[in-house]
């Protein structure tokens, strides 16, 4: 299992355990009558940042990396019409194999082998902006074929301190 695999495997379900609790609670002072109740404090959205990737489905090619087999671009485009500047905190990526748009188990003792280069032109963006970041992925599958989906996550905050992440699917043939 390559690193940047099994730092994804790590990272996804970690982010997702994480992003379950962010919520927070306040507590009202007592009056010495009773307990105090916990409050909900309102956490702002990141609702209005959004993800789109072109094109959707890659045309994978032979490798110019001698370490794998095939590879393939897009170019991810991240919306920000939040009423707050954006900043993307970090990005994670998977790369599985699959058929027909269904990812496939790799058999026991295998696995996918992949990295990727990113083109960020940084990592804030501002109130209705976007920023295009092109996507370059280098892979090998186990079952010798070319179809696989990528997964991407962005963990972005808000200046007004609202956390969460936009994701995108891509696939490629």
């Amino acid at each position: 299992m390559t690193l940047s695999r099994k730092l994804s495997l790590w990272a996804l379900p970690a982010l997702a355990l994480w992003m379950s609790g962010c919520g927070t609670t306040a507590t009202s002072p007592s009056d010495g009558t009773g307990s105090a109740s916990p409050t909900p404090t309102p956490t702002p959205a990141v609702s209005t940042v959004n993800v789109t990737v072109e094109p959707t489905t890659v045309a994978a090619t032979g490798s110019s990396d001698s370490g794998y087999v095939y590879s393939g671009s897009f170019v991810a485009t991240i919306s920000n019409t939040n009423t707050s500047p954006i900043t993307i905190r970090s990005v994670t990526t998977d790369l599985q194999q699959a058929s027909g748009g269904i990812v496939i188990t790799p058999i026991t003792g295998t696995d996918e082998a992949f990295r990727f280069s990113m083109r960020a032109p940084g990592n804030r963006i501002d109130v209705n902006s976007t920023m295009a970041i092109p996507f370059t992925f280098f892979y090998t599958l186990p079952n010798a074929g070319r179809e696989a989906l990528v997964s991407l996550a962005f963990s972005v905050t808000t200046d007004a301190g609202a956390s969460g992440s936009v994701t995108a699917t891509v696939n490629f043939q």
